[in-house]
């Protein structure tokens, strides 16, 4: 996964690999770092597509100069591992949910339940290295401060057929037998 993201060149790659969940970001120098936000959902362009900016507090989207209908959108900071290595990958909302098999919803309904932030990011830790993933990841060179970076992010995580990967695994074998 990280040599294929090492790669990357002026034009976004998409590559897909089978890894784990190893370990979600939900704490950053000490301080509780947010899983989700409060995104607009008022249609942007013509095809309908809803704008998805930050809204504030009280529901207000800078981005459409108009306060109207939000919704819970994930945005996580996930740490996958595959058979040679780990990347750490943004995990947007769709790939997030399929990555910790719950729904934004149930998310801010942990996070403000009985339970509290104690119980989701439980809830989080016994997804981690429970099965593999195949993960959809695009990464694409950036400028930051004016060096480049490669940023990798998820954007499909499904479980994996495992009928296709081990038949994909033993093809692989026999040519390493036969290339000897």
């Amino acid at each position: 996964m990280r040599q294929a993201a090492e790669m990357v060149s002026s034009q976004p790659e998409v590559f897909s690999t089978v890894s784990r969940l190893a370990l979600v970001q939900t704490r950053k120098a000490g301080e509780t770092q947010p899983l989700y936000y409060m995104a607009c959902q008022e249609p942007k362009s013509e095809r309908g597509l809803p704008c998805n900016k930050r809204v504030s507090e009280d529901g207000f989207c800078a981005a459409c100069n108009r306060a109207g209908k939000a919704a819970v959108r994930l945005n996580l900071r996930c740490r996958f591992m595959d058979f040679t290595d780990g990347a750490w990958l943004t995990t947007f909302h769709e790939a997030a949910q399929q990555v910790l098999k719950i729904t934004s919803e149930e998310v801010k309904g942990m996070e403000s339940g009985e339970g509290g932030r104690e119980a989701l990011e439980a809830s989080i830790r016994g997804r981690y290295f429970q099965e593999p993933l195949q993960v959809t990841v695009r990464a694409r060179l950036d400028s930051y401060n004016g060096e480049p970076r490669t940023n990798i992010t998820c954007i499909d995580a499904r479980p994996v057929n495992r009928g296709v990967h081990g038949r994909m695994m033993l093809k692989g074998i026999q040519e390493m037998l036969g290339a000897n």
